[in-house]
């Protein structure tokens, strides 16, 4: 096991270190993005996923918070079937710029660069896209244009918080810090668990020894737990009965993630159970599951609530006067007005969301959004990260610095790290590929951790290899599918493709199936693969397969384009 260093100054080192690589990495992701953009035209970004053309705007209106909100469309004269093939996701900051002709003149371009906006993507459907505006100026150009287009840009604002969160540890005395931290970076050291003499009664009977073991590990560890969870071994369930032990006890918990994802997958197993808890984040970029437990909902519900969706309502009657009216003194007093409701806004919506959080006993949130001031002026006694192993070690930190009792870490530090942009090719870079789950195994060795070893998800042939590779032969297959294969649903056909559980298609160069040309900075495709890919397709569907039960997973989004004209019109 690798040893890491300890103590003060080591601490004081790896703050400083961070602060350097961050910034750097923050430089290396915008450079990249603005270079992407510079070099590439709209229609070459468009092919690989990063942007969206020939789009209208069909509505706008004042959304959380005051902000302008736009609801943008595909042109319909252009464009038929809904959106392309794209990569956009909720969160992302968007440049929204007029769509120009390839030969429209430089000033023409200059203009439309000057007027651009950016913004969040709040929605996405196969018809439309939500942007909420960063900015608290008059738009009404945007409503006059004819056809946009959209591009995903960087977004620096992770950067930004976790940047805020080293600089806040480095500010702190070494004795100031919270145990945590100090057992984290071995400046205290790690009290050994001790197994309770008390039975634990468990709310879900469902739980196998090994998943019992680690929620009374994860309950009666002093200071810091990990639970490592490989995959398919049942490490959200584990987590859920480990949070109703908590809340059980009359804890106030913490639940965050490094994606959004990874937070809705707790609060959707959460919900059915009846348990109270808000989710921080816009409810467009939650499950539909999660969003009747959102903040947004429980601020429509609460007291101050229907003040705010006044001003919203006030603040967009005055938009469409602004819109309408040509006397430029009466326009300029409209926007003074707007402005002072959108502050008002913003100040109702906080009150109302400091008081819903303050009496909630659980709350799921990013780890960026637990950076926030909703969250960071709570006290909570205990903070759950899941997916710890694949966020950045500056992530896990954000919600830490505020001093919990206990932090509870899961996830599975075997699998791939935290994805970090690089400056350069410097060997340092890999320091922030170390998650704070890793750490705190590399520190403190096996006693910090229990692994979860009974997986639930793959056939055993399947899970031999990860488990011989990884995780030291540790894994068992649970009988249900140990030996289960695709002839083995119902009315499914015994095939060559349905009675193996694994199966190679080798597509070596030599046999034609090399990668179609591209520039060196364009997303990659495969034409031969993905017709190697439908007719694999087409073989479990006329075996009995049903489509539902099929995913086809590539990690370029050239090859989606690619795919997808060979799957439509075809009832998958």
């Amino acid at each position: 096991m690798d040893s890491l260093p300890t103590g003060a100054d080591a601490l004081q080192l790896f703050l400083e270190e961070h602060l350097e690589l961050l910034e750097k990495a923050r430089e290396a992701e915008v450079k990249l993005s603005n270079e992407d953009i510079a070099r590439a035209s709209p229609k070459a970004l468009c092919t690989r996923g990063l942007a969206l053309l020939n789009l209208c705007v069909s509505r706008s209106y004042t959304g959380l918070g005051g902000k302008s909100v736009v609801e943008l469309s595909p042109d319909s004269s252009l464009v038929s079937g809904g959106m392309p093939a794209h990569s956009l996701k909720t969160g992302d900051i968007v440049k929204i710029q007029e769509q120009l002709s390839t030969l429209a003149k430089k000033s023409q371009k200059k203009d439309a660069q000057d007027g651009c906006l950016t913004g969040v993507v709040l929605r996405l459907t196969s018809q439309k896209l939500i942007v909420a505006l960063d900015m608290d100026k008059p738009h009404l150009s945007i409503d006059t244009v004819k056809r946009l287009w959209v591009v995903k840009i960087a977004n620096d604002a992770p950067f930004k918080r976790m940047t805020q969160t080293i600089q806040d540890l480095k500010a702190t005395k070494p004795e100031d810090l919270p145990t945590i931290i100090k057992v984290a970076f071995g400046l205290s050291d790690y009290i050994p668990f001790t197994k309770p003499e008390y039975q634990l009664g468990f709310f879900d009977a469902r739980l196998n020894e090994v998943q019992k073991e680690a929620v009374l590990f994860a309950l009666e560890a002093k200071d810091l737990a990990l639970i490592h969870g490989p995959p398919g071994t049942g490490k959200t369930q584990t987590l859920i009965e480990v949070i109703r032990q908590l809340v059980a006890r009359d804890l106030k918990v913490l639940v965050c993630g490094p994606s959004n994802i990874s937070v809705d997958n707790i609060a959707d197993k959460l919900g059915p159970l009846r348990i109270p808890m808000i989710r921080i984040g816009h409810p467009a970029r939650l499950l539909p599951s999660v969003v009747s437990n959102s903040l947004d909902v429980a601020i429509k519900h609460s007291s101050g609530g229907m003040l705010v969706d006044d001003i919203r309502k006030e603040i967009d009657e005055k938009l469409a006067n602004a819109k309408k009216t040509r006397n430029g003194a009466e326009r300029r007093k409209l926007w003074d007005d707007i402005r002072e409701l959108r502050k008002e806004c913003r100040v109702r919506e906080r009150r109302c969301t400091e008081d819903i959080v303050r009496v909630s006993k659980i709350v799921l949130s990013t780890l960026h959004g637990a950076g926030s001031r909703d969250i960071m002026q709570q006290k909570f006694d205990v903070v759950i990260i899941d997916e710890a192993g694949q966020a950045l070690e500056a992530q896990s930190l954000i919600p830490l610095v505020r001093g919990p009792s206990k932090c509870i870490l899961a996830g599975d530090h075997l699998q791939l790290p935290p994805v970090i942009p690089k400056a350069d090719d410097s060997s340092r870079f890999q320091k922030l590929e170390l998650s704070l789950f890793e750490r705190l195994i590399k520190l403190h060795g096996p006693c910090i951790k229990r692994t979860l070893s009974v997986q639930y998800r793959m056939h055993e042939t399947i899970m031999k290899y990860p488990s011989i590779g990884l995780y030291d032969s540790l894994l068992l297959a649970d009988g249900s599918v140990q030996y289960h294969l695709l002839s083995d649903l119902p009315n499914v056909a015994k095939t060559d493709d349905t009675q193996e559980p694994l199966v190679f298609w080798d597509t070596h160069p030599q046999g034609g199936f090399g990668e179609d040309e591209t520039e060196a900075y364009e997303s990659k495709s495969n034409r031969m693969e993905a017709a190697l890919c439908r007719h694999h397709l087409q073989n479990l569907l006329e075996a009995g397969v049903q489509p539902k039960d099929i995913a086809i997973i590539t990690p370029y989004n050239a090859q989606v384009c690619s795919l997808l004209p060979l799957l439509e019109n075809k009832n998958y």
